[in-house]
């Protein structure tokens, strides 16, 4: 059924075009526009493209951006395809898409968009203002790949006005993702319809899973079962996630793994919504009805590979399990290299260029990140702790991510004393997050 589907907006294929697969996977010589201000994704895209053999040229910024559009076409070697963050200071994606489309010389181009995790944004207001994808960042490079391709290969047949379809292409690129883990997951669903998508969901993915019908129901099942993971509606009649979630996490709990990771499933996308779900102690957040890429995306960030290993390796003794999450869990919230090099398609040469792009930027992001706050500009820090969260997060570094989420919404909410509190444990986890990842370059790379 179409719940499985990813939609966005490209030109519908002809039937052919199953045909010429090999042909819609080529992107040599194709040139490619990159605009995002965070650094550490840039590299990250740059390369990957790079790796495609296309022609790219990347912008931290939409002015700059506009001004490379208009000087290509001016030397007759237009770009054939714009790559856009959304969340940018000055001109955001939405903008700069808007400035695009509204020009005579600049509105063929074609446009993705990518949007931070959790904050998907309005489907409807990306395709309104023209984009013909979007998708959630990280964006796993087969789905960036075929997104791209269809987009050129669909240009390229000269196909009439795009309307929005689904690429189920994309989609059978993660099925059986997780199915080399060996990991079980709780779902926690009071609505049957809605459980039996999701259970269906997690089969396609690879995942084993067992279905309750409320909070009550989970904790009860947590007790009894070691699972590896929680999808969890915040409402459910008896008891909700919120509270359930409350109860996993409070000190005093029965369940022997107070730390597993939880992921919100909520109807209502509303903002404020992913604050409240991580305040009563969720780790993740995704929105019904459920896309499988974007469950993908959030369960690739907390289903552990060396988790999975030692718990299986091991026995199930709750003591053992109870010392992994001390300390293999412990190490991998500081720096997952595994997901980091699984998320750059095992390639190490290019996980070391990251690391040392991240290594030597970030020191100069905390230090304007420190100004800001002994200047009592608790907007700019803010802001400054988001382009942090950023990086952070495509280096598969959560605790740092984490605390620096904590930070950018005491910026937006004006609270210098928790953003004078929180910097010094974001310096301390950065400096943990450096010694790891120094640590790891001197065995591994």
């Amino acid at each position: 059924g179409s719940e499985f589907w990813f939609t966005v907006r490209l030109v519908k294929q002809p039937p052919q075009a199953a045909e010429k697969m090999s042909k819609l996977a080529d992107l040599g010589g194709v040139r490619v526009l990159i605009v995002d201000d965070n650094t550490t994704n840039l590299d990250i895209l740059k390369t990957r493209m790079g790796s495609w053999d296309m022609r790219v040229s990347a912008f931290s910024d939409g002015p700059s951006a506009l001004e490379a559009l208009y000087r290509a076409c001016d030397e007759k070697d237009p770009f054939r395809v714009a790559v856009i963050d959304m969340q940018m200071p000055g001109m955001d994606g939405g903008e700069l898409g808007r400035a695009i489309k509204s020009d005579e010389r600049l509105m063929e181009t074609p446009m993705v968009l990518l949007t931070s995790l959790g904050v998907r944004g309005d489907s409807r207001l990306f395709e309104e203002i023209g984009f013909d994808a979007y998708l959630t960042k990280p964006a796993r490079p087969l789905e960036l790949k075929a997104v791209l391709s269809s987009i050129l290969s669909t240009r390229a047949e000269g196909s009439p006005e795009p309307h929005t379809i689904t690429t189920r292409h994309t989609v059978r690129e993660i099925r059986n993702l997780f199915a080399d883990r060996g990991v079980r997951i709780l779902l926690a669903e009071d609505n049957f319809t809605n459980q039996q998508v999701a259970l269906g969901i997690l089969k396609k993915l690879g995942l084993r899973a067992d279905a309750v019908a409320d909070g009550r129901e989970a904790l009860e099942a947590l007790r009894a079962i070691p699972y590896d993971l929680v999808l969890m509606d915040v409402q459910m009649p008896e008891m909700d996630g919120l509270e359930a979630t409350r109860q996993i996490r409070n000190p005093q709990s029965a369940i022997p793994d107070r730390n597993i990771p939880i992921i919100a499933m909520t109807a209502h996308a509303m903002a404020g919504d992913r604050e409240k779900c991580l305040k009563a102690g969720m780790n993740g957040y995704v929105s019904k009805p459920i896309d499988p890429l974007a469950l993908a995306n959030e369960l690739e960030k907390w289903l552990r590979k060396e988790m999975v290993e030692t718990e299986r390796d091991g026995g199930s003794p709750e003591k053992d399990i109870s010392r992994n999450e001390e300390h293999g869990s412990a190490v991998s919230r500081i720096f997952d290299r595994a997901a980091l090099l699984e998320r750059l398609m095992d390639d190490e040469d290019l996980a070391g260029t990251i690391i040392t792009g991240f290594l030597d930027d970030m020191p100069k992001q905390m230090a304007a990140l420190k100004s800001f706050v002994e200047n009592g500009q608790a907007e700019q820090a803010g802001g400054q702790a988001h382009k942090i969260k950023g990086a952070a997060g495509n280096v598969t570094a959560s605790a740092f991510q984490e605390t620096a989420y904590d930070m950018e919404r005491a910026g937006k909410a004006g609270d210098m004393e928790s953003l004078q509190r929180l910097l010094p444990e974001l310096e301390q986890r950065f400096l943990q997050l450096k010694a790891q990842m120094e640590s790891d370059e001197t065995c591994e790379f």
